[in-house]
């Protein structure tokens, strides 16, 4: 019985080896990169349980010294995205305003974080960057190791718009202060004689602000700015101009109905007389030539009464505007071509 299960071993044992070097390159290949990939997991186990022991040493050492561990983070509010290379800032509650603040660098681009050991106390921080409106300060007592302040920031919304002459439609040098009531904070800008267009920098969270804008020789001007709606941008007024042209309002042919393509007029005049509160005017209505006298001058009327109307209906007191009609009777130009026609066609507004 000894002598059979000796012999089945031996037949085993020979047919295992001969197995062994029956293995094609191949699978030697696949054999060998499995016995490496083996020795490279045992190798970063290793390397992390190294690490580990280092952290945990690193940990009872700042706990030792009395500098726990703070991490601060920095977020993009609206997405919940992390936000790298953030500016964070951070200082002691009750330090000297010119005192070195404890933390003034980037956030890392992997985790958008920033990691310091600090001494226990009451900090505050604060996280800045290029594109978005300042972090809410965060006030913190730091005493556990490892604390954690999440900072988030609000992305700006860069609102442009021009500045304009009334009567040239040329850009106006003027001072623009632009104002968030909610907040109670002011933007403030200036524009200039060579560029028309400006930019400023708004919170679309913020439903409105108020818009200001001064230069000399020009009435002040004054206008809500609405978030979700086109802002038409600034209209200067001249000062010692005593009349101008309304222009871009448009009338059905022979009737006094204003059509929708003149609402930017429109608005324009509204702007206008809400930004000068005190400014009475007249509106003179004029026609062509074309038709009779008594039927021009009755047309003229009903235009610059239409207008009237449209004002009140914004909320401008009637008893600032006085109407009058001319109808055919002052021409700018001569009535010989549609084009002269049209020029003569206009509505004139009188500062009083």
């Amino acid at each position: 019985m000894k002598r059979f299960w000796l012999i089945v071993f031996l037949m085993v044992f020979v047919a295992g080896e001969a197995g062994c070097y029956a293995m094609t390159p191949a699978e030697k290949r696949a054999k060998a990169k499995a016995k490496m990939e083996l020795k490279r997991e045992a190798a970063k186990r290793k390397a992390q349980k190294k690490k580990e022991a280092q952290l945990r040493k690193a940990k009872r050492e700042r706990i030792k010294e009395g500098k726990p561990l703070l991490y601060v983070y920095s977020f993009d509010l609206r997405t919940g995205q992390p936000l790298p290379a953030t500016h964070i800032t951070v200082r002691e509650q009750n330090a000297r305003p010119n005192k070195k603040p404890k933390v003034s660098k980037p956030t890392d681009t992997k985790k958008a974080r920033i990691q310091r050991g600090l001494p226990e106390g009451k900090y505050w921080a604060a996280a800045a960057k290029t594109g978005y409106f300042a972090s809410d300060t965060a006030w913190f007592n730091h005493k556990e190791d490892e604390d954690t302040v999440k900072l988030f920031l609000y992305p700006e919304t860069r609102m442009t718009f021009t500045v304009t002459d009334s009567l040239t439609g040329r850009p106006v040098a003027a001072n623009i202060i632009v104002r968030n009531h909610i907040k109670h904070k002011v933007m403030q800008t200036t524009s200039d004689s060579l560029h028309a267009v400006l930019a400023v920098l708004l919170d679309d969270r913020i439903p409105f602000y108020t818009i200001d804008a001064t230069s000399p020789n020009y009435f002040p001007f004054h206008d809500t700015i609405i978030v979700t709606e086109p802002f038409e941008g600034v209209v200067m007024a001249p000062r010692e101009v005593k009349s101008f042209v309304l222009h871009n309002i448009y009338f059905a042919t022979g009737k006094t109905h204003i059509l929708d393509s003149s609402e930017p007029a429109l608005n324009e005049l509204f702007r206008f007389l809400t930004s000068h509160s005190t400014q009475r005017i007249r509106i003179v209505g004029h026609t062509d030539n074309i038709g009779s006298d008594r039927s021009n001058q009755i047309l003229s009327e009903g235009r610059c009464q239409e207008v009237k109307h449209e004002m009140e209906a914004r909320g401008i007191d009637p008893r600032r505007i006085e109407i009058e009609g001319r109808g055919e009777r002052d021409p700018i130009v001569p009535n010989d071509t549609e084009e002269q026609r049209q020029m003569n066609r206009r509505v004139e507004i009188v500062l009083l």
